[in-house]
């Protein structure tokens, strides 16, 4: 319950002091979900672990980081006239555990590949419904991604985990009707929404990492390109 009651001061403090602002993307995932299909029955045969769509996201945001340093960054106070950008890529991946809201840190997630990120987030995952996690496991986090999409939910905002700069929200990959051409189609689609500190990420910005991220999530070969 202690844990519990820190996790809801460090959110409380966060909704009241950091003037958020939300952008929203939509991306095209059909391409995503058959290579994920394929990839998936590639494991099967070599006995090596399927990729879940988390995992591709936490690799496509790792990338999409790496493109867009500034949003991979804190608020040092109204007194400094500088902020952090951090040099290493740690994404937190906000996990509903027994023990509460639980965020473990996949350090330097940009230089592992997708079916590393796999591994080490579903181990944290089991770490953290079981013994749970320790606070080093839980520390140096520098971008978080909340993903709620294997509940349902479509589309939501999420509050940012300080001291980082920006939260990514994750719903659901769905199959709705989509233009293709000029024809109307059933197709995956994927909506996540940036919660980004308005002090030192502005619109445009924040816009042009959903655009990366977009273009990742519908060209997904280039998430993979590093594993083959």
């Amino acid at each position: 319950m202690l844990f519990r009651s820190v996790i809801a001061r460090r959110l409380s403090e966060s909704a009241q002091t950091i003037p958020h602002f939300f952008v929203t993307s939509v991306a095209d995932a059909e391409v995503l979900m058959e290579m994920r299909a394929d990839l998936n029955e590639r494991a099967l045969a070599t006995g090596m672990a399927k990729i879940s769509v988390n995992d591709l996201i936490i690799r496509a945001s790792a990338l999409a980081l790496r493109e867009h340093p500034e949003v991979n960054a804190s608020y040092l106070g109204d007194d400094s006239t500088v902020m952090l950008v951090h040099n290493r890529i740690n994404i937190g991946v906000a996990v509903a555990s027994k023990h509460g809201l639980v965020v473990p840190v996949i350090v330097d997630a940009d230089l592992k590949t997708v079916g590393e990120l796999g591994v080490e987030a579903k181990a944290l995952a089991a770490q953290a419904n079981g013994k749970g996690l320790s606070i080093d496991q839980m520390s140096g986090g520098t971008f978080t991604i909340s993903n709620l999409g294997m509940f349902g939910v479509e589309e939501f905002t999420a509050i940012i985990n300080p001291p980082e700069g920006a939260i990514l929200a994750v719903g659901a990959t769905t199959r709705e009707p989509a233009v293709v051409g000029n024809q109307i189609l059933a197709r995956h689609r994927m909506r996540f929404t940036l919660s980004a500190d308005h002090r030192i990420i502005d619109g445009a910005l924040a816009a042009q990492f959903l655009r990366t991220l977009t273009g990742l999530i519908e060209h997904p070969w280039r998430i993979v390109a590093s594993d083959y």
